[in-house]
């Protein structure tokens, strides 16, 4: 065997370790980065507000209407929820701590509803966590990303800009 050879068996060895090594770091990295992406999906399941309310009384015409409501999932620290009963709309805000159990508010009335329902039923439920994100929870929880121009489009989309305001929601008390 001469030298040449010997050299040549040496790179070609050494660059097939460093493949082999190349992939092995390669998979490593996927599955950490596949490990951290899921722990942070447990945190914001832990920190996303799941709050489910139910009707308990039946509404009267111009009166406050009755609601249960619980907080399945991480503290609603701020949140607002819009509801029609037969042709009159309530709204009110709300704040939950961490999987908190039922307990009854008021929503007053806001004005007349465009259109009368038989069933009573929810127009906006919005909550925002105490990291500050804000999930739209009629739509499965989705995170809002433009919360001020979502909560106007929603507003506006209801017939209730400048009717109704959160300022416990979004932190200003102009409408």
């Amino acid at each position: 065997m001469s030298t040449q050879q010997i050299i040549l068996g040496l790179v070609v060895a050494t660059t097939l370790l460093g493949l082999w090594a190349a992939i092995f770091a390669t998979r490593a990295d996927l599955a950490t980065r596949a490990a951290k992406k899921q722990a942070d999906q447990r945190w914001v399941d832990a920190t996303r507000p799941v709050p489910r309310f139910s009707f308990t009384t039946k509404p009267e015409p111009g009166h406050s209407i009755e609601l249960e409501v619980e907080n399945l999932g991480g503290t609603l620290a701020a949140g607002a929820l819009i509801v029609q009963a037969a042709d009159d709309l309530y709204a009110g805000e709300l704040t939950l701590p961490e999987k908190a159990p039922p307990r009854r508010i008021k929503l007053g009335p806001v004005m007349k509803a465009w259109q009368q329902t038989n069933h009573p039923s929810c127009l906006l439920l919005v909550a925002r966590d105490v990291t500050g994100t804000w999930w739209d929870c009629l739509d499965g929880n989705k995170v809002i990303k433009d919360p001020d121009k979502w909560l106007a489009d929603q507003l506006r989309g209801l017939r209730l800009q400048g009717v109704v305001t959160f300022p416990g929601l979004t932190g200003s008390t102009n409408p």
